[in-house]
Formats: structure tokens, sequence, C-alpha cells
């Protein structure tokens, strides 16, 4: 299982457009991409920081997946007249899980 980490340092309007970036253009987009196990996104608004956390079946899986996950995004700004990209994370991280704990409920 492989955990990525995208972190984004911003305040303001930017916060505010990558909270609505992700909500109308990434969740749908990434919705049942091939691999994914889970997808959380978190915000601290004092600190002004976001992090995207993603957790992945296999090392492929994120490789394999983003092309068409990258794709809808970029169709749907386009259909919403967004001619900018959206911004790149400030820091990438990959991780492997190595330990798990599971809630039994």
């Amino acid at each position: 299982m492989i955990v990525t980490i995208a972190t984004f340092e911003e305040s303001g309007e930017q916060l505010d457009e990558g909270m609505r970036h992700v909500r109308e253009e990434v969740v749908p987009s990434i919705r049942g991409a091939a691999g994914l196990r889970a997808a959380y996104w978190l915000v601290d608004r004092e600190a002004g920081k976001r992090l995207s956390v993603t957790v992945w079946n296999d090392p492929n899986a994120p490789a394999a997946a983003m092309p068409a996950v990258m794709a809808s995004i970029k169709r749907q700004r386009e259909e919403a007249g967004r001619a900018e990209p959206q911004r790149a994370p400030d820091r990438s991280e990959r991780f492997e899980v190595f330990a798990e704990v599971k809630d039994r409920s």
C-alpha cells in the first residue's frame, strides 16, 4: 500500500480556491480511480495549509490512475472557463505503508 501526501501553503483567496478546486474538480475526477483505497483533504485555516492524502493499493496505482484524473480536471476547468491550471503543491511525498490498524466496527 502507498500513501501520497501533497502539501499546499496558502492564505485567503488561494486557500478558498484550493478548497473549491478539490470539492468541485478533484473529488469527482478521482472518485472510482483504479487502485484508490481512500482519499482525504485536510485544511488548517489558521496555518494556511492544506493537505491532500491519497491511499493506493500498490505502488503503480497512482501513476496508472493520475493521467485520466488530470485530464478530467482539465476538461472541467475548461468547461467552467478557468483558463489557468490549478497551482501545484508546495511539496509532494510518497510513503510505503508498513503497518496498519483498522476499526472493526
